[in-house]
């Protein structure tokens, strides 16, 4: 549900947008709660009219619920809304058997209509192999129907979803160590793989993640983990998804997901060096290993190149891989989380530039010397409200929403 723009030209004409100073404000407590007790947001999706969708967890007899809430007024209030008693079982089970972000079901909404709840389950003591789940609503919510992934040709896992031109996408596995990508349009359930260049499962490493990033006509799709991208592919005007080389491939290969602000700009974040130290030879000699650079292309995606540093290099301080970062909720703004850690402690930033990553203003923070709290997802809703996920225990979280693109942040009861 992750979420760009390079190049000194480019960014210095849009920063113009924005100018007045950017301050970083305390979170209170805002909106009404539900009349059920508070419960911790596991995944949320908002549409630009302000309508958005929280699947969150509770107590209860069963030790984990997992509830569906809908708001209409930019998380100022939310309400329940009833699941299909096998989309209730599933998504209790599934989040119980392990602590959050990992294992956990992610709701995505493409409109005010027409919405997905996907991802895996397998209950360990079965001694079964993982099932794809992925159930579709078009009518907000109201009800729902299970997709027949087996017949899709869906295995393991939906990874990710995202929409585009009146399309909806799916990411998830087909093969025993490749993932695929489906469309279907929006409104419908007539699901269809698309053909794209071989993106494979990791050798190892953490969760596999996934990526849909669309602007425009553009599309970029990337799966990976922690030892770096191992599937891209990028999609040209005339509709073809195509062999893509990624952002970092040369400076590392490590999993960064771009943000575009066209068809045509992208911006991201690259490790130098990635899992692995390697660079490609001849890589410029200032782009020092373990340092994180902003990277710029101005043809869709097919080149990349360095702008500037944006990580100290320090072994304490560095940009985490938060899914949904970089993001821009608008041309010229972009966010990016960082990690301070001192001894035990360690303290996560949420940091908004609007001068080409020159300098960085803090919105937010995250500190815990017990359980590193942190943020576990950040999105914007183009002309809509931005949530960010922040983890406060291995079973709770608290949900903040956005509705001036990031600069002041607003804790969401649901």
């Amino acid at each position: 549900m992750y979420r760009a723009w390079r190049g000194t030209t480019a960014l210095a004409a849009l920063s113009t947008l924005f100018c007045g100073v950017l301050l970083s404000f305390p979170v209170p407590t805002a909106g009404a709660a539900t009349a059920s007790s508070l419960t911790s947001p596991l995944s949320v999706s908002f549409v630009s009219s302000g309508e958005g969708w929280a699947l969150t967890t509770s107590k209860c007899v069963a030790s984990i619920c997992v509830h569906l809430e809908r708001t209409a007024n930019d998380g100022k209030t939310w309400s329940d809304v009833a699941m299909p008693s096998a989309l209730q079982t599933w998504v209790n089970v599934y989040s119980s058997l392990s602590d959050f972000p990992q294992n956990q079901p992610d709701v995505y909404f493409a409109n005010s209509l027409d919405g997905w709840i996907y991802g895996t389950i397998n209950v360990p003591t079965s001694g079964s192999l993982p099932i794809a789940e992925f159930w579709a609503t078009h009518n907000g919510g109201r009800t729902w129907s299970p997709m027949a992934t087996s017949t899709l040709g869906m295995k393991y896992d939906v990874l990710t979803m995202s929409s585009s031109n009146g399309w909806a996408y799916a990411v998830g596995w087909h093969t025993d160590d490749a993932f695929g990508l489906w469309r279907a349009p929006a409104a419908s359930n007539k699901w269809q793989r698309v053909s794209t260049p071989t993106l494979y499962q990791a050798a190892g490493g953490t969760t596999m993640e996934g990526a849909l990033v669309f602007r425009g006509k553009g599309g970029w799709l990337m799966v990976g983990n922690d030892r770096g991208a191992t599937g891209l592919a990028r999609l040209t005007p005339s509709g073809a998804w195509v062999k893509w080389n990624g952002p970092c491939g040369p400076v590392g290969d490590s999993y960064a997901v771009p943000v575009a602000s066209s068809s045509t700009n992208l911006l991201d974040v690259c490790t130098i060096g990635g899992y692995g130290g390697d660079v490609a030879k001849g890589t410029p000699a200032k782009l020092k290993m373990n340092t994180e650079w902003l990277f710029a292309s101005h043809d869709g995606g097919v080149t990349f190149s360095p702008l500037r540093e944006v990580g100290a290099g320090y072994t304490t301080q560095w940009l985490g891989g938060v899914a949904g970062t970089p993001t821009s909720p608008s041309q010229g703004l972009i966010f990016v989380e960082k990690l301070v850690q001192s001894g035990q402690s360690s303290v996560q930033h949420l940091e908004i530039s609007r001068n080409e990553a020159r300098s960085w203003t803090t919105v937010y923070s995250v500190k815990s010397n017990v359980f590193n709290s942190y943020f576990g997802r950040v999105s914007f809703t183009l002309k809509g409200p931005g949530s960010v996920i922040v983890l406060t225990s291995t079973k709770t979280s608290s949900l903040l929403i956005s509705t001036n693109e990031g600069l002041r942040w607003v804790r969401s009861d649901t």
